[in-house]
């Protein structure tokens, strides 16, 4: 395999409702829907779509859900030989009601089989033979355990923390192991909100600073409408702008972005800012449609041409 990943995956299920309800309220539910979704996941799609051979490690239930995760991911040829099912297990998903106005709430639902799995679990000779290990440390004994086996077998290793370090730690990481495991990362990749909490500043330049203690690799900070900035292994700092587009949807701009990094920066060995600029231009292209999964292909950025790719 060219990447393996081992980290969050899960099912989002859609129900439009008439109206939310409140306290000892009902509703009216008038469609049901079911979408793949899960940041770990949905950055493998994206290099799997790019051409790249990947493969998923995580635990799903025995349950309808649990087999939506696994069809899915087979659609898209990641192989799933090494995902876990736990019998009698829950997937880990989330309900999400939105009303006619386009309200919603969103209830996560842990489930009982995702942070069942356990490091034995883990095939450590696939992580070893691929070009790549990403992980965004969830569930976090099992992820620590593919960080450390890549390293000791020279497999490249990106982390990409993906949710703030509150919700990090009610998933029982603390900042403290979050810090630690940087010494296995070749890239890290924090959110902003993440990146923020852990150094305690908003200032990039004292961010790299901070966590270049911890890491030795490259520092590739994503900011939205701000771009995204790099400090490479000689804290030389790169900055891509973003792309002006017409967003319909920023849900997986992220994920995208960090799929096509990995694509471009270790499968096609590019340097680091036309990396940069390629994930740019595919979270763009995934901002102009509906879900976390209107991530592209190659073939939909090379239809653009480069004075549209360049745009975008």
């Amino acid at each position: 395999m060219d990447v393996y990943g081992l980290g969050t995956l899960a099912m989002d299920v859609l129900m439009k409702v008439d109206v939310l309800p409140k306290e000892d309220g009902f509703c009216i539910v008038k469609s049901n829907e079911k979408q793949p979704g899960g940041s770990g996941t949905n950055v493998i799609v994206q290099l799997a779509r790019l051409g790249a051979a990947c493969g998923y490690i995580g635990a799903v239930g025995d349950d309808a859900l649990g087999d939506d995760v696994l069809e899915s991911l087979s659609k898209e040829k990641v192989h799933i030989g090494n995902m876990v099912i736990k019998p009698g297990g829950i997937t880990l998903h989330t309900d999400i009601v939105i009303d006619d106005g386009g309200s919603k709430f969103i209830m996560l639902n842990m489930g009982s089989a995702f942070e069942e799995l356990t490091p034995e679990e883990v095939n450590i000779e696939a992580i070893s033979k691929a070009k790549v290990f990403y992980t965004d440390l969830l569930p976090k004994v099992p992820a620590v355990h593919g960080l450390k086996a890549a390293r000791k077998n020279g497999v490249k290793t990106v982390f990409n923390m993906q949710a703030g370090l509150g919700t990090m730690q009610g998933l029982g990481i603390t900042k403290e192991e979050i810090l630690s495991s940087l010494a296995y990362v070749d890239v890290f990749a924090p959110c902003r909100e993440g990146l923020y909490e852990l150094t305690g500043t908003t200032d990039l330049d004292a961010c790299a600073k901070i966590l270049r203690k911890y890491c030795g690799g490259v520092l590739l900070f994503t900011l939205g409408k701000g771009g995204s900035v790099a400090y490479d292994e000689g804290d030389k700092k790169h900055f891509v702008p973003s792309r002006v587009v017409k967003v319909v949807d920023t849900t997986g701009a992220g994920d995208s972005y960090i799929g096509a990094f990995i694509h471009h920066f270790y499968l096609k060995a590019k340097g680091l800012e036309e990396a940069m600029e390629f994930a740019t231009c595919c979270a763009g292209y995934t901002c102009t449609g509906l879900g976390a999964r209107y991530s592209p292909t190659l073939e939909q950025i090379a239809a653009l041409g480069a004075h549209e790719v360049g745009k975008l």
